[in-house]
Protein backbone atom coordinates (compact mmCIF):
# COMPACT_ATOMS: atom_id res chain seq x y z
CA UNK A 1 0.00 0.00 0.00
CA UNK A 2 1.24 3.29 -1.01
CA UNK A 3 2.42 5.76 1.68
CA UNK A 4 -0.26 8.81 0.17
CA UNK A 5 -3.14 5.88 0.26
CA UNK A 6 -2.37 4.39 3.71
CA UNK A 7 -2.01 8.42 5.56
CA UNK A 8 -5.57 9.05 3.69
CA UNK A 9 -7.14 5.83 5.36
CA UNK A 10 -4.96 7.17 8.48
CA UNK A 11 -6.18 10.48 8.47
CA UNK A 12 -10.08 9.72 7.69
CA UNK A 13 -10.09 6.64 10.35
CA UNK A 14 -8.90 9.47 12.63
CA UNK A 15 -12.14 11.94 12.16
CA UNK A 16 -14.19 8.08 11.95
CA UNK A 17 -12.96 7.05 15.63
CA UNK A 18 -14.78 10.10 17.35
CA UNK A 19 -17.52 10.68 14.96
CA UNK A 20 -21.21 10.63 16.02
CA UNK A 21 -22.63 7.14 14.75
CA UNK A 22 -25.94 8.68 14.04
CA UNK A 23 -24.75 12.16 12.75
CA UNK A 24 -24.72 12.76 8.81
CA UNK A 25 -21.12 13.42 9.44
CA UNK A 26 -20.24 9.25 9.44
CA UNK A 27 -22.09 8.79 6.25
CA UNK A 28 -20.39 11.45 4.80
CA UNK A 29 -16.78 10.46 6.00
CA UNK A 30 -17.01 6.74 4.60
CA UNK A 31 -18.23 7.57 1.59
CA UNK A 32 -15.43 9.94 0.97
CA UNK A 33 -12.95 7.41 2.29
CA UNK A 34 -14.31 4.67 -0.35
CA UNK A 35 -14.32 6.95 -2.84
CA UNK A 36 -10.61 8.01 -2.73
CA UNK A 37 -10.17 4.07 -2.21
CA UNK A 38 -11.67 3.35 -5.74
CA UNK A 39 -14.37 2.34 -4.13
CA UNK A 40 -17.28 4.07 -5.22
CA UNK A 41 -20.93 4.55 -3.53
CA UNK A 42 -23.38 1.50 -4.78
CA UNK A 43 -26.71 2.28 -6.30
CA UNK A 44 -29.05 3.67 -4.23
CA UNK A 45 -31.30 0.29 -4.40
CA UNK A 46 -28.44 -1.78 -3.18
CA UNK A 47 -26.99 0.37 -0.49
CA UNK A 48 -28.80 -0.24 3.01
CA UNK A 49 -26.70 2.39 4.41
CA UNK A 50 -24.31 2.17 7.75
CA UNK A 51 -23.88 -1.10 7.48
CA UNK A 52 -23.02 -1.72 3.71
CA UNK A 53 -20.30 1.19 3.44
CA UNK A 54 -18.92 -0.49 6.76
CA UNK A 55 -18.51 -3.70 5.28
CA UNK A 56 -17.09 -2.30 2.14
CA UNK A 57 -14.35 -0.28 4.24
CA UNK A 58 -13.14 -3.17 6.30
CA UNK A 59 -10.75 -4.64 4.33
CA UNK A 60 -9.10 -1.80 3.32
CA UNK A 61 -8.67 -1.32 7.07
CA UNK A 62 -7.50 -4.60 7.98
CA UNK A 63 -5.06 -4.04 4.90
CA UNK A 64 -4.29 -1.32 6.21
CA UNK A 65 -3.75 -2.32 9.58
CA UNK A 66 -1.60 -5.65 9.05
CA UNK A 67 0.59 -2.71 6.71
CA UNK A 68 1.49 -0.87 9.48
CA UNK A 69 2.34 -3.94 11.67
CA UNK A 70 4.53 -5.14 9.55
CA UNK A 71 6.03 -1.76 8.59
CA UNK A 72 6.72 -1.11 12.47
CA UNK A 73 7.87 -4.31 13.02
CA UNK A 74 11.20 -3.40 10.82
CA UNK A 75 11.82 0.11 11.14
CA UNK A 76 10.07 3.23 13.47
CA UNK A 77 6.84 4.49 11.48
CA UNK A 78 7.45 8.16 9.79
CA UNK A 79 6.36 10.53 12.40
CA UNK A 80 3.37 11.95 10.12
CA UNK A 81 2.07 8.52 10.77
CA UNK A 82 2.89 8.40 14.62
CA UNK A 83 -0.50 10.19 16.28
CA UNK A 84 -2.97 8.89 13.39
CA UNK A 85 -1.71 5.50 14.40
CA UNK A 86 -2.92 5.38 17.82
CA UNK A 87 -6.44 6.75 16.52
CA UNK A 88 -6.60 4.10 13.84
CA UNK A 89 -5.22 1.26 16.60
CA UNK A 90 -7.89 2.34 18.76
CA UNK A 91 -10.60 1.88 15.78
CA UNK A 92 -9.49 -1.49 14.70
CA UNK A 93 -9.16 -2.85 18.08
CA UNK A 94 -12.66 -1.91 19.33
CA UNK A 95 -14.17 -3.09 15.81
CA UNK A 96 -12.32 -6.80 16.58
CA UNK A 97 -13.96 -6.72 19.58
CA UNK A 98 -17.64 -5.69 19.04
CA UNK A 99 -19.23 -9.53 18.49
CA UNK A 100 -17.84 -10.09 21.92
CA UNK A 101 -18.67 -6.80 23.68
CA UNK A 102 -22.25 -7.47 21.74
CA UNK A 103 -22.61 -11.40 23.05
CA UNK A 104 -21.61 -9.76 26.93
CA UNK A 105 -24.58 -6.89 26.66
CA UNK A 106 -26.78 -9.59 25.86
CA UNK A 107 -26.03 -12.26 28.12
CA UNK A 108 -23.63 -11.24 31.03
CA UNK A 109 -21.91 -14.15 32.51
CA UNK A 110 -22.66 -14.60 35.75
CA UNK A 111 -19.30 -15.62 37.22
CA UNK A 112 -17.57 -12.75 35.14
CA UNK A 113 -15.64 -15.55 32.96
CA UNK A 114 -17.04 -13.42 29.62
CA UNK A 115 -15.63 -10.34 31.61
CA UNK A 116 -12.29 -11.66 31.94
CA UNK A 117 -12.03 -13.42 28.81
CA UNK A 118 -12.54 -10.42 27.10
CA UNK A 119 -10.25 -7.90 28.87
CA UNK A 120 -7.39 -10.28 28.30
CA UNK A 121 -8.05 -10.34 24.54
CA UNK A 122 -8.21 -6.94 24.67
CA UNK A 123 -5.12 -6.59 26.54
CA UNK A 124 -3.41 -8.74 23.98
CA UNK A 125 -4.70 -6.67 21.03
CA UNK A 126 -3.36 -3.55 22.70
CA UNK A 127 0.31 -5.46 22.91
CA UNK A 128 0.35 -6.41 19.34
CA UNK A 129 -0.33 -2.60 18.21
CA UNK A 130 2.34 -1.27 20.94
CA UNK A 131 4.09 0.07 17.75
CA UNK A 132 1.27 1.91 16.67
CA UNK A 133 0.69 3.61 19.87
CA UNK A 134 3.82 4.18 21.33
CA UNK A 135 4.01 7.71 20.55
CA UNK A 136 0.24 8.64 21.65
CA UNK A 137 -0.24 11.64 23.89
CA UNK A 138 -4.04 9.98 25.13
CA UNK A 139 -3.56 8.42 28.38
CA UNK A 140 -5.55 5.83 27.77
CA UNK A 141 -3.38 3.59 26.71
CA UNK A 142 -1.28 2.89 29.87
CA UNK A 143 -5.11 1.99 31.88
CA UNK A 144 -6.34 -0.78 29.38
CA UNK A 145 -9.33 -1.43 32.76
CA UNK A 146 -10.65 2.09 31.40
CA UNK A 147 -9.69 1.20 27.86
CA UNK A 148 -12.14 -1.88 28.20
CA UNK A 149 -15.00 0.59 30.02
CA UNK A 150 -14.87 3.01 27.11
CA UNK A 151 -15.28 0.41 24.74
CA UNK A 152 -18.10 -1.24 26.61
CA UNK A 153 -19.99 1.79 26.70
CA UNK A 154 -19.24 2.98 23.35
CA UNK A 155 -21.20 -0.47 22.38
CA UNK A 156 -24.01 -0.31 24.70
CA UNK A 157 -24.79 3.16 24.12
CA UNK A 158 -24.71 2.06 20.37
CA UNK A 159 -27.28 -0.48 21.05
CA UNK A 160 -29.14 1.55 23.63
CA UNK A 161 -30.23 4.07 21.46
CA UNK A 162 -30.26 2.75 18.02
CA UNK A 163 -33.00 -0.56 19.69
CA UNK A 164 -35.25 2.76 21.94
CA UNK A 165 -35.13 5.43 19.04
CA UNK A 166 -36.52 3.38 16.16
CA UNK A 167 -37.25 4.61 12.15
CA UNK A 168 -35.38 6.37 9.45
CA UNK A 169 -37.27 9.84 9.52
CA UNK A 170 -34.39 13.15 9.21
CA UNK A 171 -36.27 13.91 13.09
CA UNK A 172 -35.78 10.60 14.43
CA UNK A 173 -32.21 10.75 12.76
CA UNK A 174 -31.75 14.26 14.29
CA UNK A 175 -32.79 12.70 17.95
CA UNK A 176 -30.32 9.66 18.36
CA UNK A 177 -27.54 12.13 17.03
CA UNK A 178 -28.60 14.50 20.05
CA UNK A 179 -28.83 11.81 22.29
CA UNK A 180 -25.49 10.33 21.45
CA UNK A 181 -24.17 13.76 21.91
CA UNK A 182 -25.86 13.64 25.27
CA UNK A 183 -24.10 11.18 26.46
CA UNK A 184 -20.40 11.53 25.01
CA UNK A 185 -20.12 15.48 24.32
CA UNK A 186 -18.90 16.68 20.97
CA UNK A 187 -15.58 16.78 22.27
CA UNK A 188 -15.55 12.60 22.38
CA UNK A 189 -11.80 12.59 23.16
CA UNK A 190 -11.36 14.54 25.71
CA UNK A 191 -14.77 12.65 27.53
CA UNK A 192 -13.32 9.70 27.26
CA UNK A 193 -9.54 10.77 28.83
CA UNK A 194 -10.99 13.38 31.62
CA UNK A 195 -14.83 14.03 31.30
CA UNK A 196 -16.42 10.56 31.64
CA UNK A 197 -17.28 10.92 35.38
CA UNK A 198 -18.38 14.50 35.89
CA UNK A 199 -20.38 14.92 32.43
CA UNK A 200 -22.35 11.21 33.19
CA UNK A 201 -23.49 13.16 36.53
CA UNK A 202 -24.88 15.90 33.81
CA UNK A 203 -28.92 16.30 35.12
CA UNK A 204 -30.55 16.41 31.36
CA UNK A 205 -34.19 17.51 30.84
CA UNK A 206 -36.20 15.89 28.24
CA UNK A 207 -39.06 18.11 26.61
CA UNK A 208 -41.74 16.71 24.11
CA UNK A 209 -45.32 16.57 23.82
CA UNK A 210 -47.66 13.61 25.45
CA UNK A 211 -46.71 10.39 24.35
CA UNK A 212 -43.44 10.75 21.94
CA UNK A 213 -41.15 8.57 23.55
CA UNK A 214 -39.43 10.95 26.42
CA UNK A 215 -38.90 7.67 28.76
CA UNK A 216 -37.36 6.10 25.57
CA UNK A 217 -35.32 8.57 25.26
CA UNK A 218 -34.46 8.29 28.82
CA UNK A 219 -33.63 4.61 28.88
CA UNK A 220 -31.10 5.50 26.35
CA UNK A 221 -29.68 7.75 28.12
CA UNK A 222 -29.71 5.89 31.62
CA UNK A 223 -28.22 2.65 29.98
CA UNK A 224 -25.16 4.12 28.01
CA UNK A 225 -23.61 5.64 31.00
CA UNK A 226 -19.96 4.91 31.67
CA UNK A 227 -19.46 1.77 33.87
CA UNK A 228 -15.97 1.16 35.45
CA UNK A 229 -14.47 -2.05 35.14
CA UNK A 230 -12.30 -3.33 37.84
CA UNK A 231 -9.74 -6.28 36.80
CA UNK A 232 -9.29 -7.36 39.89
CA UNK A 233 -12.72 -8.91 40.24
CA UNK A 234 -13.67 -8.83 36.67
CA UNK A 235 -16.66 -6.85 37.58
CA UNK A 236 -18.37 -3.79 36.03
CA UNK A 237 -19.60 -1.06 38.59
CA UNK A 238 -23.49 -1.70 37.54
CA UNK A 239 -25.18 -4.47 35.50
CA UNK A 240 -25.77 -3.24 31.34
CA UNK A 241 -29.27 -3.26 31.96
CA UNK A 242 -29.85 -2.66 35.46
CA UNK A 243 -29.14 1.03 35.32
CA UNK A 244 -32.32 2.95 35.38
CA UNK A 245 -34.72 3.95 37.60
CA UNK A 246 -37.83 5.09 36.18
CA UNK A 247 -41.03 7.15 38.45
CA UNK A 248 -43.68 8.78 37.11
CA UNK A 249 -44.38 11.66 39.45
CA UNK A 250 -47.66 12.54 37.85
CA UNK A 251 -49.20 9.61 39.18
CA UNK A 252 -48.26 10.15 43.45
CA UNK A 253 -49.16 12.25 46.04
CA UNK A 254 -46.58 14.17 47.48
CA UNK A 255 -45.26 12.15 50.69
CA UNK A 256 -45.52 9.05 48.13
CA UNK A 257 -42.93 10.82 46.01
CA UNK A 258 -40.75 11.65 48.55
CA UNK A 259 -40.96 8.15 50.35
CA UNK A 260 -40.31 6.25 46.74
CA UNK A 261 -37.29 8.99 45.76
CA UNK A 262 -35.19 9.31 49.25
CA UNK A 263 -36.95 6.45 51.18
CA UNK A 264 -38.29 6.47 54.63
CA UNK A 265 -37.39 5.36 58.24
CA UNK A 266 -39.72 3.16 60.18
CA UNK A 267 -42.61 4.94 61.69
CA UNK A 268 -41.83 8.30 59.99
CA UNK A 269 -45.71 8.09 58.70
CA UNK A 270 -48.88 6.21 59.56
CA UNK A 271 -48.24 2.62 57.39
CA UNK A 272 -44.18 3.08 57.62
CA UNK A 273 -43.79 -0.46 59.12
CA UNK A 274 -40.48 -0.94 57.80
CA UNK A 275 -37.27 1.04 56.62
CA UNK A 276 -37.40 1.68 53.31
CA UNK A 277 -34.61 2.71 50.65
CA UNK A 278 -35.54 5.14 47.80
CA UNK A 279 -34.90 5.35 44.21
CA UNK A 280 -31.67 7.62 44.61
CA UNK A 281 -30.24 5.22 47.63
CA UNK A 282 -31.11 1.84 44.97
CA UNK A 283 -29.55 3.61 41.47
CA UNK A 284 -25.81 4.53 43.26
CA UNK A 285 -23.14 6.34 42.05
CA UNK A 286 -23.71 4.68 38.43
CA UNK A 287 -27.53 4.41 38.09
CA UNK A 288 -29.85 7.24 36.27
CA UNK A 289 -32.97 8.13 37.91
CA UNK A 290 -36.01 9.13 36.00
CA UNK A 291 -38.30 11.79 37.09
CA UNK A 292 -41.05 11.60 34.44
CA UNK A 293 -43.34 14.52 34.38
CA UNK A 294 -41.13 17.03 36.75
CA UNK A 295 -43.46 19.42 35.84
CA UNK A 296 -46.63 18.29 38.31
CA UNK A 297 -44.32 18.35 41.76
CA UNK A 298 -45.08 21.00 44.24
CA UNK A 299 -42.49 23.93 45.04
CA UNK A 300 -41.94 21.70 48.34
CA UNK A 301 -40.58 18.78 46.34
CA UNK A 302 -38.81 21.13 44.16
CA UNK A 303 -37.21 22.48 46.96
CA UNK A 304 -36.03 18.57 48.20
CA UNK A 305 -34.88 18.16 44.83
CA UNK A 306 -33.16 21.44 44.53
CA UNK A 307 -31.56 20.62 47.39
CA UNK A 308 -30.18 17.34 46.19
CA UNK A 309 -28.83 19.01 42.65
CA UNK A 310 -26.83 21.79 44.30
CA UNK A 311 -25.06 19.02 46.93
CA UNK A 312 -26.10 15.64 46.30
CA UNK A 313 -27.43 15.83 49.48
CA UNK A 314 -30.76 14.05 50.56
CA UNK A 315 -32.12 12.75 53.75
CA UNK A 316 -34.94 9.82 54.48
CA UNK A 317 -38.15 10.91 55.27
CA UNK A 318 -37.79 10.83 59.42
CA UNK A 319 -34.30 10.28 59.20
CA UNK A 320 -31.96 12.70 60.57
CA UNK A 321 -28.71 12.20 58.63
CA UNK A 322 -28.12 12.97 55.39
CA UNK A 323 -26.96 10.74 52.34
CA UNK A 324 -25.06 11.74 48.98
CA UNK A 325 -26.17 10.68 45.80
CA UNK A 326 -23.59 10.65 42.88
CA UNK A 327 -25.88 9.68 39.96
CA UNK A 328 -27.31 11.19 37.36
CA UNK A 329 -30.79 12.41 36.99
CA UNK A 330 -33.33 12.64 33.97
CA UNK A 331 -36.28 14.62 34.16
CA UNK A 332 -38.88 14.94 31.55
CA UNK A 333 -42.42 16.93 31.31
CA UNK A 334 -44.75 17.64 28.09
CA UNK A 335 -45.25 21.33 29.95
CA UNK A 336 -43.95 24.75 28.74
CA UNK A 337 -41.84 25.38 31.42
CA UNK A 338 -40.98 28.84 31.06
CA UNK A 339 -45.02 29.30 31.02
CA UNK A 340 -45.41 27.52 34.44
CA UNK A 341 -42.21 29.68 35.56
CA UNK A 342 -44.01 32.95 34.83
CA UNK A 343 -47.06 32.05 36.93
CA UNK A 344 -44.90 30.40 39.93
CA UNK A 345 -45.79 26.86 39.24
CA UNK A 346 -42.02 25.85 38.61
CA UNK A 347 -38.89 27.00 40.59
CA UNK A 348 -36.52 29.22 38.47
CA UNK A 349 -33.68 28.01 40.51
CA UNK A 350 -34.57 24.14 39.46
CA UNK A 351 -35.40 25.16 36.10
CA UNK A 352 -32.01 26.34 35.80
CA UNK A 353 -30.57 23.55 37.63
CA UNK A 354 -32.42 21.03 34.97
CA UNK A 355 -31.76 22.52 31.25
CA UNK A 356 -28.02 22.84 30.98
CA UNK A 357 -28.20 19.62 28.62
CA UNK A 358 -32.29 19.74 26.96
CA UNK A 359 -32.70 17.32 24.71
CA UNK A 360 -37.16 17.70 22.44
CA UNK A 361 -38.58 14.65 21.58
CA UNK A 362 -40.39 14.59 18.33
CA UNK A 363 -44.90 14.51 17.50
CA UNK A 364 -45.34 11.47 15.76
CA UNK A 365 -47.29 13.23 13.23
CA UNK A 366 -43.87 14.83 12.26
CA UNK A 367 -41.98 11.36 11.83
CA UNK A 368 -44.34 10.36 9.53
CA UNK A 369 -44.61 13.49 7.73
CA UNK A 370 -40.95 13.11 6.79
CA UNK A 371 -41.03 9.40 6.51
CA UNK A 372 -44.79 7.60 6.18
CA UNK A 373 -42.47 3.83 6.43
CA UNK A 374 -41.87 4.82 9.71
CA UNK A 375 -45.41 3.80 10.52
CA UNK A 376 -44.49 0.20 10.02
CA UNK A 377 -41.40 0.39 11.59
CA UNK A 378 -43.06 1.74 14.87
CA UNK A 379 -46.55 -0.78 14.44
CA UNK A 380 -43.41 -3.80 14.38
CA UNK A 381 -41.63 -2.57 17.42
CA UNK A 382 -44.66 -2.24 19.50
CA UNK A 383 -45.86 -5.78 18.13
CA UNK A 384 -42.56 -6.83 19.40
CA UNK A 385 -42.48 -5.63 22.68
CA UNK A 386 -45.99 -6.39 23.30
CA UNK A 387 -46.27 -10.20 22.43
CA UNK A 388 -42.53 -11.44 21.11
CA UNK A 389 -40.81 -11.34 17.69
CA UNK A 390 -42.75 -14.42 16.37
CA UNK A 391 -46.19 -12.25 16.77
CA UNK A 392 -45.01 -9.68 15.45
CA UNK A 393 -44.03 -11.10 12.31
CA UNK A 394 -47.65 -12.42 11.89
CA UNK A 395 -49.55 -9.53 13.56
CA UNK A 396 -48.01 -6.36 12.23
CA UNK A 397 -48.53 -6.81 8.83
CA UNK A 398 -52.23 -6.95 9.51
CA UNK A 399 -52.77 -4.36 11.89
CA UNK A 400 -50.87 -1.65 9.68
CA UNK A 401 -53.39 -2.66 7.24
CA UNK A 402 -56.29 -2.22 9.25
CA UNK A 403 -54.74 1.55 10.35
CA UNK A 404 -54.47 2.20 6.65
CA UNK A 405 -58.17 1.65 6.16
CA UNK A 406 -59.74 2.87 8.71
CA UNK A 407 -57.65 6.22 9.31
CA UNK A 408 -57.00 9.21 7.02
CA UNK A 409 -53.46 9.53 4.94
CA UNK A 410 -53.24 12.43 7.16
CA UNK A 411 -54.23 11.04 10.82
CA UNK A 412 -52.13 13.62 13.16
CA UNK A 413 -52.03 11.04 16.22
CA UNK A 414 -52.33 13.51 18.93
CA UNK A 415 -51.61 10.86 21.27
CA UNK A 416 -48.26 10.19 19.38
CA UNK A 417 -46.44 6.90 20.38
CA UNK A 418 -49.13 6.01 23.05
CA UNK A 419 -51.79 6.36 21.59
CA UNK A 420 -49.69 4.51 18.18
CA UNK A 421 -49.45 1.59 21.17
CA UNK A 422 -52.69 2.05 22.16
CA UNK A 423 -53.79 1.53 18.57
CA UNK A 424 -51.92 -1.99 18.12
CA UNK A 425 -53.54 -2.92 21.33
CA UNK A 426 -57.40 -2.33 20.04
CA UNK A 427 -56.45 -4.17 16.99
CA UNK A 428 -55.15 -6.98 18.33
CA UNK A 429 -57.89 -7.46 20.67
CA UNK A 430 -60.57 -5.95 18.88
CA UNK A 431 -59.28 -6.04 15.31
CA UNK A 432 -60.20 -2.15 15.23
CA UNK A 433 -59.42 1.14 16.17
CA UNK A 434 -61.73 4.27 16.42
CA UNK A 435 -60.03 7.13 17.16
CA UNK A 436 -61.54 8.97 20.46
CA UNK A 437 -62.28 12.22 18.16
CA UNK A 438 -64.88 9.65 16.41
CA UNK A 439 -66.24 8.33 19.20
CA UNK A 440 -67.86 11.56 20.37
CA UNK A 441 -71.53 12.37 18.52
CA UNK A 442 -71.39 16.25 20.09
CA UNK A 443 -69.41 19.21 18.51
CA UNK A 444 -66.14 19.60 17.67
CA UNK A 445 -64.30 22.03 19.82
CA UNK A 446 -63.56 23.88 16.28
CA UNK A 447 -67.26 24.62 16.12
CA UNK A 448 -68.26 25.49 19.87
CA UNK A 449 -67.99 28.88 19.68
CA UNK A 450 -70.73 29.20 17.04
CA UNK A 451 -73.66 27.15 18.35
CA UNK A 452 -74.89 29.15 20.42
CA UNK A 453 -78.08 26.69 20.96
CA UNK A 454 -75.34 24.59 23.09
CA UNK A 455 -76.53 24.44 26.71
CA UNK A 456 -73.72 26.04 29.15
CA UNK A 457 -73.33 23.05 30.94
CA UNK A 458 -72.73 20.86 27.69
CA UNK A 459 -70.22 23.53 27.02
CA UNK A 460 -68.48 23.07 29.95
CA UNK A 461 -68.59 19.54 30.00
CA UNK A 462 -66.96 19.45 26.52
CA UNK A 463 -64.25 22.00 27.51
CA UNK A 464 -63.43 19.56 30.42
CA UNK A 465 -63.72 16.75 27.94
CA UNK A 466 -60.92 18.56 25.60
CA UNK A 467 -58.60 19.71 28.79
CA UNK A 468 -58.07 15.96 29.85
CA UNK A 469 -57.85 15.09 26.27
CA UNK A 470 -54.81 17.74 25.58
CA UNK A 471 -52.76 17.54 28.94
CA UNK A 472 -53.36 13.52 29.26
CA UNK A 473 -55.04 13.31 32.99
CA UNK A 474 -57.62 14.74 35.36
CA UNK A 475 -54.48 15.59 37.87
CA UNK A 476 -52.92 17.35 34.99
CA UNK A 477 -55.78 19.11 33.47
CA UNK A 478 -57.16 20.14 36.98
CA UNK A 479 -53.66 21.99 37.36
CA UNK A 480 -53.74 23.58 34.22
CA UNK A 481 -57.31 24.85 35.22
CA UNK A 482 -56.77 25.71 38.11
CA UNK A 483 -59.19 23.59 40.03
CA UNK A 484 -59.31 20.60 41.94
CA UNK A 485 -59.50 16.95 39.36
CA UNK A 486 -62.68 15.79 41.49
CA UNK A 487 -64.06 19.21 39.95
CA UNK A 488 -62.57 18.24 36.51
CA UNK A 489 -63.70 14.45 36.34
CA UNK A 490 -67.29 16.01 37.34
CA UNK A 491 -67.64 18.74 34.80
CA UNK A 492 -66.42 16.22 32.10
CA UNK A 493 -69.38 13.51 32.62
CA UNK A 494 -67.29 11.03 33.58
Amino acid sequence: MKDAQLSEILKTVQALTFANPFGPERAELEEALLTKLGDPPLPAATNPGYNNRFRRLLPWIEAADQELLQRATRKPLPEKFRERTAYFAFFVLYHKLVPDLDALIRKPAGDNSKNRALYSKLQQGVATRRALIEHASQRIWNQPAHLFACYYQIRRAFHAIHHELIGESQPIKRLRARVWESVFTKDMISYQQWMFDTVGRFPTLILGPSGSGKELVARALGLARFLPYDSKSGTFADGPNESFYPINLSALSETLIESELFGHCKGAFTGAFNDRQGLFSLAGGYGSVFLDEIGEVKESTQVKLLRLLQSGEFQAIGDNKPARYTGKIIAATHKNLAAEMEVGRFREDFYYRLCGDQIHTVALREILADEPADLATSVRYICTKLIGAEGAEDLSGRILTELHQHLPPDYPWPGNFRELEQAVRNCIVRGSYQPAETRSTGPSMDTIFQQTEISLEKWTQLYAQQAIQNYGSYRAAAQQLGVDQRTVKKLSGA
